[in-house]
């Protein structure tokens, strides 16, 4: 598992390849930019070393990018991965100085933003990036201390829903991996919460 800070966001993410092989096509994305932090989950097509390469490209592409918006975000690594097997994306752009999250997907990505007493799907809409896509759909919420986001891929049951709480990220992300990561895929969940204020 990995697990960090980063400024006022607390993560963890729990991963494996389909066994028997090595890379996984299943990757996370947590990185900083001026005033927030981009989060994302990629599920390149299938499994083994092709779907590695396309959500390594994919992963690049937003690292490279990180301060865009996510529709943005979505269409340069359509661009990216042409001629790769494509990918399902899921992203979310937190806006510490704006208190807001945005996000956009495309694939099947599943992702929930959890509050003590109500949820939110993040939702995704059809398509491959790198092979065929609608134009991103740019949606936004109110973002607020204590706020907690639960990507996945489709290496996760969607079950997994039944399990969404408040709490400790490497709790969660353990919690959902044990009771409902697929033994016939590369499996993949990233868990964040926003602690509130801005970055140092």
């Amino acid at each position: 598992m990995d697990a960090g800070l980063s400024g006022p966001l607390e993560w963890a993410c729990h991963s494996r390849p389909l066994h028997p092989e090595v890379e996984s096509g299943d990757l996370h994305v947590v990185v900083p930019f001026v005033d927030g932090a981009l989060l994302a989950v990629i599920d390149g097509l299938g499994h083994g070393p092709e779907a590695a390469v396309a959500a390594r490209l994919a992963a690049e592409t937003l690292v490279a990018h990180a301060g865009d918006d996510p529709p943005q975000l979505i269409s340069q690594c359509h661009r990216a991965l042409r001629g790769t097997r494509g990918a399902a994306i899921l992203v979310l752009s937190l806006s510490y100085a704006g208190a807001r999250v945005s996000w956009a997907g495309i694939g099947n990505v599943e992702g929930w933003l959890v509050r003590a007493k109500q949820r939110e799907a993040l939702i995704s809409h059809a398509g491959v990036v790198g092979y065929q896509v609608s134009a991103p759909r740019l949606r936004s919420s109110p973002l607020t201390p204590g706020d907690l986001f639960v990507l996945a891929t489709d290496g996760i049951a969607m079950s997994f829903s039944e399990d969404l709480k408040v709490g400790r990220p490497d709790q969660l992300t353990e919690i959902i991996f044990e009771k409902h990561a697929r033994v016939t895929d590369d499996a993949l969940v990233l868990v964040a919460r926003y602690g509130g204020g801005m970055a140092p």
